[in-house]
């Protein structure tokens, strides 16, 4: 792509929450104007929906075809922006130069006159040996069928085994009651007993989800323990190998699958200048969500640190904050186009809801916590919502209910 010196051109690397929100807010504001041209690079064509990652890894493998679990949690980009102004480019991005304004792909230069940089995280493995080659990370399409291919194919094998998530997080505590209940679907098929196959929470922390209020942590608890999960909480992972782990305590504990969700990480952006970076990679940025050097580039999700002015700690690497945070970034970059002043950024409201096997779910907010039935009505309600907010009416029902067809099957 040669630059155009008649149009000025917005760029976003990353076709994730945040680069996805921004794209179709940028979309709205700046329309069909000829002098703008919206352009979002990433490596893949389509979204992924990150917060179905776990149902897609415990679908079952009798049932549901891989190609089926693909479109469970992936939205193809030309089905989100088909009556948009956004071009997609699908690319891997090699070098950025942020002073000339350039990206190098494996396939060709494009220019920018703003850019966004949005590229999400990869797990963090956090130096302990081993765990990167015998840890399996939930982050991709790919991963998710590894996984289920994984469990089906030690279930098929063996009488008995031993299942070990690292972390009791949102994504480990999720992934854990749905595995259950994909155990005993194939242990069924393959005429073997679900009891003789264990799931184990090892967590740092003293409980599950450690951050929010101590009610959720015992209530996922409880749903667990009832499910038969066993957790060691103050417990770390200090080595892996194939077929056991290490925890800090010198103990061994037998291991056929390790599932690692135990933390994460920004992609680092490989930019040819010298960005200020916090631990995880995170690029500082400053209260408008730019870069001080830079005011023309911004970041957002998982790539951004932006501290939080009451805490003055990094806010959360969550779906719920990479979306306010794009369309906060977007609505910045169209004021700078205009030479307006950029507005401070501000987090967004706190909630999040956490299912935990079958059709139960916590609601959490900090004045209300529901759980059950209605809890996990509201998640499926959240789902349609996001569906809603990036893709047409009908297209987003007919995904919604396509999911919870192949989903539920599971329950």
């Amino acid at each position: 792509m040669k630059q155009n010196q008649e149009k000025k051109r917005v760029v976003i690397l990353g076709g994730g929450f945040a680069g996805v929100s921004a794209s179709l807010a940028l979309s709205e504001y700046i329309g069909d104007n000829p002098e703008y041209e919206i352009v979002l690079i990433d490596r893949h064509d389509y979204h992924l929906y990150h917060a179905a990652l776990y149902e897609a890894a415990t679908t079952e493998h009798r049932q549901i075809a891989a190609r089926k679990v693909k479109k469970t949690v992936t939205i193809p980009l030309g089905d989100i922006f088909r009556k948009r102004s956004v071009k997609v480019f699908k690319a891997f991005v090699e070098k950025v130069d942020l002073g000339n304004g350039q990206i190098m792909t494996d396939s060709r230069v494009v220019y920018f006159d703003y850019l966004l940089i949005a590229l999400g995280s990869i797990a963090d493995f956090y130096g302990i040996p081993g765990l990167d080659k015998y840890g399996f990370t939930l982050k991709s399409l790919e991963d998710a069928v590894m996984i289920r291919n994984r469990i089906e194919d030690i279930i098929s094998k063996k009488d008995s085994g031993q299942i070990i998530i690292g972390g009791g997080g949102f994504a480990g505590v999720e992934f854990a009651g749905e595995l259950r209940n994909l155990i005993k679907h194939e242990c069924k098929a393959h005429g073997k007993k679900p009891e003789n196959f264990k799931i184990m929470i090892v967590e740092g922390a003293i409980n599950y989800l450690p951050g929010l209020s101590e009610k959720v942590s015992k209530l996922v608890a409880a749903r667990l323990a009832g499910l038969g999960i066993e957790g060691r909480f103050s417990t770390l992972l200090t080595h892996a190998e194939k077929d056991f782990l290490t925890l800090n305590n010198k103990e061994q504990v037998a291991c056929d699958l390790l599932i690692w969700t135990g933390g994460v990480r920004s992609c680092r952006l490989p930019v040819l200048e010298d960005l200020e970076r916090d631990k995880k990679d995170r690029t500082a940025a400053t209260e408008f969500l730019n870069l001080k050097k830079f005011p023309n580039v911004f970041v957002a999700g998982d790539d951004a640190c932006i501290l939080d002015p009451q805490t003055k700690k990094p806010l959360p690497q969550t779906a719920q904050e990479a979306i306010h945070q794009g369309r906060h970034a977007a609505k910045n970059i169209y004021r700078l186009v205009q030479g307006r002043p950029l507005l401070p950024y501000h987090s967004g409201p706190v909630r999040f809801v956490i299912p935990v096997s079958g059709k139960y779910a916590i609601l959490y907010t900090p004045n209300l916590i529901i759980h059950g039935l209605f809890g996990w009505l509201i998640r499926k309600t959240a789902d349609l919502r996001y569906f809603l907010s990036v893709l047409p009416f009908f297209t987003a029902l007919r995904y919604w209910l396509f999911e919870n067809e192949i989903f539920m099957k599971n329950d």
